[in-house]
């Protein structure tokens, strides 16, 4: 059966799963030719489908129709779902893996799992002082290396450096106290 989209918001905003069910199958190929037309890779592009119904799920109450239709408002998470993942697969290209590394295995294969510890994470960068937050940044969310970093900044390349490593054990004992590992 093919439903409308008012039918799908009305299903969604009750919390009734067979209205994600049928977003899911109304809108899914959609949101894969979006990410299919920046992204390469098949599971790539699968990982951001799931990722931007899992966000819908989670923010179907934020959904105002006189905003924009629901088709609209999917599109738009899965865009900034694939935008997300091209930034990771980025940071995964131009950050080496060895310092990507925390020493532990950060559980991310499943969607909660996944949400949990970006949120740990994401409380554990706010709370870095200045500039530690905007070096931690600049390097993992922005790619930057250290002569960048240090241009903009005018800090030593060392301490730079000293900075990170202090910022990625503070991450590294967030995730151990309330992240969700493997």
């Amino acid at each position: 059966m093919n439903m409308t989209d008012e039918e799908i918001v009305s299903m969604l905003s009750k919390g009734d799963e067979n209205g994600l069910t049928a977003a899911m199958s109304k809108y899914g190929r959609l949101v894969n030719s979006i990410a299919s037309g920046m992204l390469t890779s098949d599971e790539d592009c699968e990982e951001v489908v799931s990722d931007t119904f899992y966000k819908l799920w989670n923010s179907r109450d934020a959904y105002d129709p006189g905003r924009g239709s629901l088709k609209t408002y999917i599109c738009t998470i899965g865009r900034s779902c694939t935008l997300n993942r091209l930034r990771q697969l980025e940071l995964a290209e131009t950050v080496p893996a060895e310092e990507r590394d925390l020493g532990i295995d950060v559980d991310f294969s499943t969607a909660c799992a996944a949400d949990h510890n970006r949120r740990v994470i994401a409380e554990c960068i706010r709370s870095l002082p200045m500039p530690d937050r905007d070096i931690f940044i600049r390097r993992f969310y922005y790619s930057q290396t250290y002569q960048e970093i240090s241009n903009v900044l005018g800090l030593d390349e060392k301490k730079i450096g000293y900075i990170i490593r202090k910022a990625k054990r503070r991450l590294r004992d967030a995730l151990i106290k309330g992240g969700i590992l493997l």
